[in-house]
């Protein structure tokens, strides 16, 4: 149900003496009648009207709740509570598995253990905070520290997926592609994933300095005192043009330059693993391996009968030679 249907009708259902009050608060709210619809007029005094007390009255009565959708919520309370539970057991069992176990400590392990520490950070400071101040409470109630650390990390944890993804596939194409060259190394990959976290901590450092806490303009946040996490670059055209500017930067390092890279090292695997040629075998070696094959392959009754006729052969070839007394 639309919310001007659903106040509609609480509006109706009021008692009568209730109801010519709330009259009486809508004809304050637009005393000269510029809103010619009674539910247009209702959803202004609801939401925009600035007469605090009695708009806190239809507030009390009922009038301005927005319409329940039980199926909905009840939806998204099972999907966010299951995808935090399996988010944290499963990319926390990642990490100890690799961190516990020397056998597992290889380059490509150090990567998907990296992997799963940012979908960690993702699965902490994104779903819970998101659930409850987005879905449940419609307002953000954990303060201003909060709100700029989990912004931050928030963006922090998208960065470090990306760029990691990126490196396990570089990996794997130079590994696929160029067999012979040495492989990656263990201090290499560490590098590796701390120049990650820095460029993804250096990066997403506006959203930190831009993330605040903000009122929006509508009775609810005004009269009841409630405040959502938002970034806040200011409303001059300067500051509107710079949000924008790293709106684009952050598209293009966060998803469009980590996309072009793995298409592009993907699309190649699949051309030499889906291709002809033998991975990491120079022609002369082939030869030798199809010689061998040959050799193995013949019969063994064929080899022995190849070695009698050779020695016949021969045989006959000294009798030949020799003198023949008579």
């Amino acid at each position: 149900m639309a919310t001007e249907e659903y106040r509609w009708d609480r509006f109706l259902s009021l008692p009568a003496e209730e109801r010519n009050r709330s009259e009486e608060v809508l004809f304050l709210c637009d005393p000269d009648d510029n809103i010619s619809v009674p539910v247009h007029k209702l959803m202004f005094a609801c939401d925009l009207c600035l007469e605090k007390e009695e708009v806190l009255g239809l507030w009390r009565q009922g009038v301005c709740d927005l319409p329940p959708s039980p199926v909905f919520d009840t939806s998204i309370y099972v999907l966010y509570i299951s995808i935090l539970v399996f988010a944290v057991l499963g990319n926390s069992m990642v990490v100890y598995v690799v961190c516990s176990s020397a056998k597992m400590r290889t380059v490509t392990n150090y990567f998907i253990a990296n992997l799963a520490v940012g979908d960690l950070f993702m699965a902490i400071f994104c779903v819970p905070f998101s659930f409850m101040s987005t879905l449940i409470l419609k307002y953000w109630p954990f303060g201003g520290e909060l709100c700029v650390a989990v912004n931050y990390l928030q963006a922090v944890s998208v960065f470090v997926s990306a760029y990691t993804l990126v490196a396990i596939s570089l990996d794997r194409y130079f590994a696929i592609i160029y067999p012979l060259r040495p492989r990656m190394t263990r201090f290499q990959a560490k590098v590796i994933i701390a120049g990650v976290w820095v460029l993804a901590l250096a990066t997403t450092l506006p959203v930190a300095i831009y993330s605040k806490l903000f009122e929006p303009p509508l009775n609810w946040y005004r009269y009841f005192g409630h405040q959502v996490c938002t970034e806040d670059w200011g409303d001059s055209d300067s500051n509107k043009d710079s949000r924008t500017a790293y709106s684009v930067a952050l598209m293009l390092l966060q998803y469009s330059l980590p996309l072009a890279v793995l298409i592009f090292t993907y699309s190649r695997i699949a051309v030499v693993v889906w291709g002809k040629k033998n991975l990491g075998e120079t022609p002369a070696r082939m030869d030798r391996i199809a010689r061998s094959k040959r050799k193995v392959g013949r019969p063994p009754r064929l080899r022995l009968f190849a070695k009698d006729l050779l020695l016949q052969e021969r045989k006959g070839d000294r009798e030949r030679k020799s003198p023949i007394l008579t």
